[in-house]
């Protein structure tokens, strides 16, 4: 008899041991008979699991004849043969699952008991082979850390057991629901487990069997699509690809048009219109039914659904949303008839509609070109918002009359102006604001776009009081001026308004609009002020805060900036002392407070070494965000040793989990990826080919995750990264599961514009790799032009966008007919392009010239020409407006037309400001395509003595020197 039979007998025949606790204790110790020998490693991160091998005839003692399929087994005489049943059956579930299931209602207290423990343990993934150690058998499964425990080790298979064994049971939906949690949130390094061990069906089948929603569908979908084309990598067998109407076997709980809906999204994944469309028909959503018709683009169909749903609809928003939509699919079908009828019905509004409606009515017609109607219906709601769009569309006579103050009389009544605005206020209770004091800040909008930016100042000035508060919300009236600031981007202003004289703080609402105002985080402003405190004691409040305010802007703060200034700096942010309370006494515990958004304020200021120390003290702290800067850059310098070493480190990291790390550690997929990312390239840079292609496939399957989120963020970063080729067919299938919305669904607008990027990129960077991954160039004017749409509901966009976005979209129509030389949609993206911004220089100085290299002469010249005379027509309104004078110039330089007035408009710009070096480089570029070139070189080199570090200079001076010396060498 074996010592382990030996000591069980003792247990079997000793009375301590009897009673309910009997089988765990017994089962404890035949778990530590058969646990396997502890390796030599120290690495706490469980490797995948393989397979647990029959224990012998010798290990086991005598076998049973019996089949164990039989509740019975669990009833035998001997204790140790029950033991061992009890073992047997839960290894094996396969034959004894039945049998299992039936003694857990057997009369015998002691079989019903065991078999509670074996189904217990199936339902909470305990196999064997899994776990780290025998006395994981004990412990209570059914906490959020044990699955996530087996989920680490890549054991697939077992968790998909506990999700089988708990169907029925009331934890059922929730541990799917924890399940697809952990799939959401660590799937990068699930998948390189099921890489390294060959597992991926496993995975696949773990995804099939806890589908809850379409981003798991998406995620088993993409999942089948990666393992199709290649070949097995274990003997475990591997399904084929998704049929067209194959969903998730979880689905089945789904309701119909849930299925449906998936249904819709994966036949549109293929390419397949006619079936997403009646797939989405079948859904018995009108929304959905809408995004497979757009994506398919079948206006037409949407257009005649949208004025029928207009026709029956039963409330006012309803109807107004389906107008909305007749409108966006006539204006696309070219039936003009009918897009008026649309539009009629947008224009007529109704007394008492909520604002909601009004939004729908002016968004809608803003996004088709039709801005004065939009800023109509906006003004019979909030002249002062519609002011600010009038002003953002370059319609300044109508944004003055919105206003409802004449500038003509600005400098003898805006003080009182102010001072009625501020009575009105007073009238209001708190928490809200008087639309006077709005039609102020309209009005220092406007005053800003013409260039009187003394009043415009002078408005901003005044609206500061902390006391008055005009939100729901509790912000201050000091706190909206800010955010008006930040959207023009005057910093110097914000600079002075900020703190008041005398003050000592700043609300944590002002610090958050500062911080994004200069890029960086509300916290490492904090960090930064705080210890210019230290730095300068003598100072007030209101210094400290301009010193911390400039050196993230990256300008030279007044009274701070010498070498020790910095030095100091950085050593209180690299050793600061905190006090910590232990035992009941207090310590002083030294910690980092640098962060990198503080390493990027040293680098603006360049103070290259102390960024450079600093980012070195965080990588040595093992800080996360700084290991990816530090493997970027030395990847970026060519170190290619020392770059593979900090993206293992950074894998490594990112990789570990605990149950007690797990809320620090769930949003580290996305960096566990870019090692893979950042050793992927390294790879490619070296031609270690294999070593490539086997880090390209990890990616890949990364990128099925069921987080939709994470694969938008994966594929920005290898945009970043200049991998434009795997980002863009990234993209490709995200703009389509994106667009058909659900929970996790990243933003629409910003997944189809970044997709938009990507092809650009491509055209650029590798134009034969459109054709490659099949396509189109035309997909950028397609996802441009959806991405739109995207806008017309939601409110995460300042209303200005409404302007901007379409506008864009029109410059890339432009742009595809530049490419192509198709002069009718040339013509036609210009006529929209006007019709949002007739003052648009961008698309004057930039494009029009691509317009007359595509042999578009004709067509550029009479663009130009009109917006010139635009241009000319508001100078003689706001004869002060000298970024209007200088603007003008530099597009008649640009487009060498026109160029006498050109240089009348610029001599005027630097009367205005003669400070500024861009207007003066301008002014030398015109005299210089009016062959005075030597006037442009002295010029220019007097620019140089005021930006010597501006390379734009550099290379007009160069130009310049060549035409004047045409001998001389290069």
């Amino acid at each position: 008899m074996t010592i382990v039979e030996m000591r069980l007998q003792r247990l079997r025949n000793s009375k301590r041991f009897s009673g309910p606790s009997g089988p765990a204790i017994g089962l404890l110790a035949l778990a530590i008979a058969w646990a396997p020998m502890p390796t030599q490693s120290q690495d706490t991160t469980p490797a995948p699991p393989t397979a647990t091998e029959t224990p012998s005839d010798a290990d086991r003692g005598t076998r049973f004849p019996e089949s164990l399929d039989q509740p019975r087994n669990l009833a035998r005489d001997r204790y140790v043969d029950r033991q061992r049943a009890t073992l047997e059956m839960w290894r094996l579930r396969k034959q004894s699952r039945q049998a299992v299931q039936d003694a857990a209602r057997h009369p015998d207290p002691e079989v019903a008991e065991r078999a509670a423990w074996i189904l217990k343990q199936w339902r909470s993934a305990s196999l064997p082979g899994v776990a780290q150690g025998p006395a994981e058998l004990l412990l209570d499964r059914g906490s959020p850390s044990a699955l996530a425990s087996v989920m680490e080790q890549g054991a697939f298979d077992a968790v998909l057991v506990a999700v089988e064994e708990s169907a029925g049971t009331i934890e059922f939906d929730q541990i799917k629901q924890r399940v697809v949690t952990l799939l959401s949130q660590r799937y990068p390094f699930y998948c390189d487990k099921a890489f390294a061990a060959g597992t991926e069906a496993d995975l696949l089948n773990l995804l099939d069997a806890v589908a809850i929603d379409r981003n798991v569908a998406t995620a088993w979908h993409d999942l089948k699509r990666y393992l199709h084309p290649a070949q097995p990598k274990s003997t475990n067998d591997i399904e084929p690809l998704p049929s067209a109407d194959q969903l998730p076997s979880a689905a089945s709980l789904w309701s119909p048009a849930e299925r449906a809906t998936c249904l819709a999204q994966f036949a549109m994944l293929r390419g397949d219109v006619e079936q997403s469309i009646a797939h989405a028909r079948a859904a018995g959503d009108p929304v959905v039914l809408r995004i497979a018709r757009m994506l398919g683009d079948r206006w037409q169909e949407i257009a005649d659904d949208a004025f029928e749903s207009a026709a029956s609809a039963a409330t006012p928003d309803a109807r107004i949303e389906a107008y909305a939509w007749a409108l966006a699919a006539t204006a696309r079908t070219g039936d003009q008839v009918r897009f008026d009828r649309a539009q009629s019905q947008l224009l007529a509004i109704q007394p008492d509609e909520p604002d909601a409606i009004d939004d729908l009515r002016w968004r809608a017609l803003a996004m088709h070109a039709r801005i004065d109607e939009a800023i109509d219906v906006m003004a019979a709601r909030d002249p002062a918002a519609a002011a600010k769009i009038a002003c953002a569309a370059s319609r300044f006579r109508r944004a003055e009359q919105l206003c409802g103050y004449p500038l003509e009389q600005i400098a003898s009544d805006l003080d009182g102006w102010i001072k009625d605005a501020y009575i009105d206020q007073a009238n209001l209770p708190a928490g809200s604001i008087a639309p006077s004091i709005e039609r102020l800040y309209s009005l220092a909008r406007l005053l800003v776009n013409i260039g009187d930016t003394d009043n415009a100042q002078r408005i901003y000035r005044r609206l500061t009081p902390r006391q008055v508060i005009i939100s729901p919300y509790g912000a201050s009236l000091r706190e909206q001026t800010l955010v008006e600031l930040d959207l023009i981007n005057r910093f110097d202003w914000m600079l002075d308004i900020a703190v008041a004289a005398g003050e000592n703080a700043m609300t944590q609402r002002s610090q958050y609009i500062i911080a994004q105002a200069l890029n960086t985080e509300s916290e490492a402003f904090r960090k930064v002020l705080d210890r210019i405190k230290l730095i300068r004691p003598a100072h007030d409040f209101r210094k400290r805060f301009r010193i911390t305010f400039q050196l993230f802007r990256g300008k030279q703060p007044d009274g701070f900036g010498d070498s020790d200034d910095f030095e100091s700096l950085l050593e209180l942010l690299l050793h600061d002392e905190q006090s910590k309370r232990s035992g009941g006494r207090t310590l002083q515990v030294e910690q980092i407070s640098l962060d990198l958004d503080i390493v990027d304020m040293f680098i603006r200021q360049g103070r290259v070494e102390l960024a450079r120390e600093g980012l070195a003290a965080l990588t040595r702290a093992r800080e996360l965000d700084a290991l990816i800067s530090s493997a970027e850059t030395e990847s970026e310098q060519g170190d290619n040793r020392a770059a593979e070493g900090l993206w293992q480190q950074v894998a490594r990291q990112s990789a570990q989990y605990t149950p007690t790390n797990a809320l620090i550690t769930v949003d580290h997929g996305l960096s566990y990826a870019k090692s893979i990312v950042g050793s992927w390239i390294l790879a490619k840079r070296a031609g270690h080919r294999e070593i490539a292609e086997q880090l390209e496939s990890r990616l890949r399957l990364m990128l099925t995750s069921p987080s939709m989120n994470f694969r938008k963020e994966l594929a920005d970063h290898l945009r970043d990264t200049g991998q434009h080729e795997l980002a863009v067919e990234a993209l490709r299938d995200l703009a389509v599961s994106a667009s058909f919305g659900g929970d996790d669904a990243p933003d629409f607008f910003r997944v189809a514009v970044t997709y938009v990027g990507l092809i650009d990129d491509l055209k650029e960077t590798h134009p034969v790799a459109l054709d490659e991954l099949q396509i189109d160039s035309y997909d950028a004017v397609k996802w441009s032009d959806l991405a739109v749409l995207g806008l017309l509901k939601t409110s995460r966009y300042h209303d200005t966008a409404f302007i901007s976005v379409p506008l864009s979209v029109r410059k890339t129509f432009l742009q595809h007919a530049i490419e192509t030389a198709d002069e009718t949609l040339a013509r036609h993206a210009i006529d929209q392009i006007e019709s949002y911004d007739p003052m648009n220089i961008d698309y004057g100085e930039r494009m029009l010239p691509e317009l007359r290299k595509a042999g578009l002469d004709q067509l550029a010249d009479s663009a130009f020409d009109r917006l010139m005379d635009h241009g000319l027509e508001q100078i003689r309104r706001y004869r002060t407006d000298a970024t209007t004078l200088n603007n003008l110039a530099w597009a008649a330089a640009m487009n060498e037309r026109r160029l006498d007035e050109a240089l009348e408009l610029s001599e005027r710009a630097v009367l205005l400001e003669p400070d500024s070096v861009i207007y003066r480089d301008t002014l030398a570029e015109v005299l210089y395509l009016l062959g005075r070139t030597e006037e442009a070189l002295a010029i220019e080199s007097a620019c140089l003595l005021d930006e010597p570090d501006e390379w734009h200079l550099h290379e007009q001076i160069e130009k310049y020197r060549k035409l004047l010396q045409p001998d001389r060498k290069n």
